[in-house]
């Protein structure tokens, strides 16, 4: 059964999640310097969580139009194609040319509806960034929590990736130390195992849209 939310392993993801190498098609970076990079990936996570704020809480929108407006801002800020080939590992070789379009157009739906459970603990609490450090010759990793009163805050840890035109994506966002990215490929490879990838796409299908 599906996890409508990621809340285990933690501390097993958090430490995987930095450890993990995420392969993608994006071309190399250009060159910048340390801290320009780290500055733009902090600023990248600002802004991408300001973003997903306004999406979240327009008064102005129904439910699901926020919710819409919140999945053109993930889309808009996540390394969309990047993830969706890393959650299906090999599987994604194998596939035809049926089940890969099908696949490529029900899983944005599907990750940013998982995402706006994750954004609900975190929408309108203010960020304070803690730590950010380079990972790798591309990524940037912007460690920041979220004050709440009474509670402890919510850590998050963004990922973020700088393409050669000088656009920065998230290629992971983990939320107090679990990442939906490497959750749910373990989940879709025991998935696609067990019942196989046309049941996998169905259930996504499903879930996206729901």
């Amino acid at each position: 059964m599906f996890m409508s939310r990621v809340r285990i392993l933690a501390a097993l993801i958090a430490a995987a999640s930095v450890a993990a190498p995420v392969h993608a098609q994006e071309t190399e970076p250009a060159e910048t310097t340390e801290g320009a990079r780290i500055d733009a990936a902090i600023e990248f996570a600002k802004a991408l969580t300001a973003d997903a704020t306004t999406a979240l809480t327009d008064e102005t929108a129904t439910e699901d139009q926020r919710l819409e407006n919140f999945r053109v801002v993930l889309s808009d800020g996540l390394a969309l194609t990047t993830i969706g080939k890393f959650m299906l590992g090999d599987t994604r070789n194998a596939m035809s040319e049926e089940q890969t379009a099908r696949y490529e157009a029900i899983f944005p739906k599907y990750i940013t509806k998982l995402y706006a459970e994750q954004f609900d603990e975190i929408v309108g609490k203010p960020l304070e960034v803690i730590d950010a450090k380079e990972f790798g010759a591309r990524d940037v990793i912007v460690r920041t929590q979220f004050e709440r009163k009474d509670q402890a805050p919510i850590m998050v840890d963004w990922r973020v990736r700088q393409l050669r035109s000088g656009e920065h994506k998230a290629i992971d966002i983990i939320v107090s130390g679990v990442s939906i990215m490497l959750v749910k490929r373990e989940e879709f490879s025991s998935f696609i195992a067990m019942n196989g990838v046309d049941a996998l796409l169905e259930r996504l299908e499903q879930d996206g849209t729901a």
